[in-house]
């Protein structure tokens, strides 16, 4: 896990409670807490893994987006609450195109 840039998880859009990242995440993150769409972000649970690279999956649920940031050793899953979970997922892929 990298260390996170100053102030990353501050806001009401967190709850405090769990603050680990992987590196990966940052810019995810720092996306959702910007756009004003988002009303709230879950860290949730990062996993080991084998691979290489980094990518993104969004996937919409009910109370907006459950994604996967996956890096080269770890991913991590997450949940944004939007109203408009397509607007915002086209925003994130932006992040990760090649």
């Amino acid at each position: 896990m990298a260390d996170k840039p100053r102030g990353l998880l501050r806001g009401p859009k967190f709850n405090g409670k769990h603050t680990t990242l992987i590196a990966p995440a940052f810019q995810v993150i720092e996306l959702l807490r910007d756009d004003s769409r988002v009303t709230k972000i879950v860290i949730g649970v990062i996993k080991p893994r084998k691979g290489s690279g980094v990518s993104l999956k969004a996937v919409t649920i009910e109370a907006g987006l459950r994604l996967m940031v996956s890096g080269p050793s770890s991913v991590q899953q997450f949940y944004a609450y939007t109203s408009e979970p397509e607007a915002v997922k086209i925003e994130l892929e932006k992040l990760f195109a090649v």
